[in-house]
């Protein structure tokens, strides 16, 4: 195997300090580009050589155009027999040509790159590949990439990049192979050697420089091999460890009832509209015995759409407050923390417990009555959004942070409270995504995990549906009676505009028959020929706050009776007169989001409906929108997920508060993630304080790998 022995840690030169450079400090990095890089997270060196390809273009193998295989994406040479020609419909642009090889010719067509009509010449030849469609003789690729086929031979593999409109394949590669011989040298192999002998695993210089240059699809797998240990490895050992450091150092505040505050909340909760549920029983007794102690509880509550978790929320607050501390619940929305307020207001009702409400709109005179009585105690109860991570929010006794849809809240947000004073908060973080209790053990390594299973009594299933371009007409009519019936409809689509998408010239897109439906197309389609009468709003993640404030707030006030948007929606507010929910492109959608956007719909008393609409008539596409359509329970759809290994991700790692996994699959590496976790407790057991020489790099290496998401060692 190669490089296995040879080990970059023993290199005198190695200056692991460079992976910590900023890349504004690089050549080419512009404040323009630099803004771009920004947008795809990448700060330093290190996030840069951690940047891993999301695929590879495989020039190795040329094949003559008569051997071309239907659907596969191959390399070819060709000869460019006609001049490209250019034509623009709207936003859309397409270049066509033809070309050849001794064997035969190929019909090619390029969308929305019409650079390329300057860049090829008739009568040259270029190397090709894509994905190619055969009809017997008859040939056709699409957006395929190129290369200049001046020296005869094919480039190899080379890596392809997630980018961000305004970047390109080329840049980020020079990008980083500019950065990578000195990188490599930087980089610690941090995986103990015991580890790496018997896990087979090659030196971590080896495995960064082959990941992004490999020679052969040997080196590929080597280095990925190692990398994908390596990842999982240092996420979960990394919550491991933080999860440690708040247990050992930090202290919260202990609390508990008297008889009569006892009789307050047992008040509280009769009075709800409704009986709560058996796990929801248990939930809160579970929640109730962590913040009793003096260890700051750090419980996530895992339960299906409407499951009841806000309910466990408010009389978790509750109970703090007549424990004599405060609490604070932050939300993703303005619009969802005032609904989460009126809710809370009620239920506190005749308890003597006060709550505010906190917005970035909420008048400079309010925001200081509020900061005041929040300093003085009176305050007991803050529900708001990121307002209420202000310098000016101090607490006087904050014993509990509630999390509503932590995707919308990362690690750094939630450590915003804790150096307040010597206590830190309890946490309650509440998720919405179930995926399965054993592969949920390994993943949240730092939290303690509650699940609500059962649904509240009443709610009736939402019935879901798949359909085809051809069934449009028919779906215009089911919007028209839902509306003239007084209801509303959510019509979601994956992009926001038509070029939305077609930024990058060495991606292979979408076949015109494919072309994903954008929110702003639909609209105004749907407003200006279908439904001109029919009071059609747009929103989009593109809108500034105020504007989606505003479109939300119209749709629940019924001034908008069709809503279009993207996945902006996905964490939406409690409507119960929507009841027809259509998803364009659906097939585009992970599991999760399909499962959480119907969760919009079925809020009420009516039977609601979802409509998952897609041009996919067969394979793994299919297979999983069927799968939705056959249970609403969003467990069984996280295991259904998992035994099918789509290419959708059911649990973004992002939305449960750690770090984005770079090369690592939840659903294929689920093993590995096994032999990680059963390798870390044995490491944890022999070494806890993790001071040994094998494993005394690791600490740093944690906090390296989750960056500016820690601010605390609670965390």
């Amino acid at each position: 195997m190669p490089e296995m022995a040879k080990d970059s840690t023993t290199d005198p030169k190695a200056t692991p300090n460079y992976l910590d450079t900023d890349v504004s400090r690089l050549q080419s990095v512009a404040s323009r580009r630099l803004s771009l890089l920004h947008k795809l997270e990448i700060y330093t060196v290190y996030d840069l050589l951690t940047y891993f390809p999301r695929g590879y273009q495989d020039w190795t193998h040329l094949v003559p155009i008569v051997e071309l295989k239907d659907g596969q994406e191959q390399s070819f040479s060709a000869l460019v027999r006609q001049k490209p020609s250019i034509r623009r419909k709207g936003r859309l642009s397409i270049v066509r040509s033809v070309l050849s090889d001794e064997s035969g010719t190929i019909r090619v067509v390029w969308f929305n790159q019409p650079y390329i009509a300057t860049r090829i010449k008739k009568d040259e030849t270029y190397l090709f590949r894509g994905r190619v469609r055969r009809d017997g003789t008859v040939f056709a690729v699409t957006n395929p990439a190129l290369e200049s086929a001046d020296e005869g031979t094919a480039p190899g593999l080379k890596p392809v990049y997630a980018l961000t409109a305004g970047l390109t394949q080329g840049f980020v590669r020079t990008l980083i192979s500019g950065i990578l011989p000195q990188g490599i040298m930087a980089v610690q192999d941090i995986l103990p050697p015991d580890l790496r002998r018997r896990e087979q695993l090659c030196t971590a210089a080896f495995a960064y420089e082959k990941i992004h240059q490999p020679s052969s699809d040997e080196d590929l797998q080597i280095a990925a091999k190692r990398l994908i240990y390596e990842e999982l490895f240092l996420v979960q050992g990394g919550l491991r460890w933080f999860r440690r450091q708040t247990r050992t150092n930090t202290r919260a505040y202990p609390l508990s009832l008297t008889n009569e505050t006892k009789a307050v909340l047992e008040g509280a909760i009769l009075r709800l509209p409704f009986r709560l549920t058996e796990d929801q029983r248990t939930v809160i007794e579970e929640c109730k015995k962590d913040m009793s102690g003096g260890i700051p509880m750090n419980r996530l509550v895992q339960g299906d759409v409407g499951s009841g978790k806000t309910a466990v929320a408010m009389i978790a607050m509750l109970y703090a407050a007549l424990g004599g501390g405060q609490s604070v619940l932050m939300a993703p929305t303005s619009i969802l923390a005032t609904q989460h307020m009126a809710t809370i207001s009620r239920f506190l009702e005749g308890t003597g417990v006060e709550a505010a409400l906190l917005l970035g709109s909420t008048p400079a005179a309010e925001k200081r009555r509020i900061r005041e009585k929040l300093l003085t105690g009176q305050i007991h109860l803050l529900i708001g959004t990121h307002a209420v991570l202000g310098d000016g929010v101090v607490f006087r006794r904050l014993a509990l942070t509630v999390t509503d849809e932590q995707h919308r809240f990362g690690v750094r947000q939630r450590a915003a409270f804790f150096d307040r004073d010597n206590h830190i908060p309890h946490t309650l973080v509440m998720s919405a995504t179930p995926i399965p209790r054993t592969l949920a053990l390994i993943l949240y390594g730092d939290l303690d995990i509650s699940i609500i299973h059962s649904i509240p009594a009443g709610r009736i299933p939402v019935e879901t549906y798949t359909a085809e371009d051809k069934d449009e007409e028919r779906l215009f009519g089911i919007v028209r009676r839902q509306v003239e019936a007084g209801h509303q409809v959510y019509w979601i689509c994956p992009t926001i505009a038509a070029s939305e998408a077609d930024n990058d010239a060495d991606d292979n897109k979408e076949e015109e028959e494919e072309r994903l439906l954008s929110a702003e197309e639909l609209y105004a389609r749907l407003s200006g020929e279908v439904f001109p009468d029919g009071k059609v709003g747009l929103l989009h993640g593109g809108m500034k706050p105020s504007e989606k404030d505003l479109i939300m707030r119209r749709f629940l006030a019924g001034e908008i009776s069709i809503l279009v948007a993207t996945t902006v929606v996905e964490v939406g507010v409690d409507n119960p007169n929507a009841t027809l929910m259509i998803i364009e492109n659906a097939e585009r959608f992970g599991l999760s989001q399909l499962h959480q956007l119907r969760g919009r719909v079925g809020r009420g008393t009516n039977r609601s409906i979802c409509v998952l609409k897609s041009a996919k008539k067969e394979g793994l596409a299919k297979e999983r929108l069927k799968a939705v359509c056959s249970t609403t329970d969003g467990f069984v759809l996280a295991q259904k997920d998992l035994e099918l290994r789509g290419p959708g991700d059911f649990f973004g790692t992002r939305q449960h508060g750690i770090p984005a996994l770079r090369i690592a699959n939840l659903f294929r590496d689920t093993d590995v993630l096994a032999r990680v976790s059963l390798d870390l407790e044995r490491i944890f057991r022999e070494d806890p304080d993790l001071t040994m020489p094998p494993h005394a790099m690791l600490p740093k290496a944690f906090i390296l790998r989750f960056g500016s998401e820690i601010e605390h060692p609670s965390l």
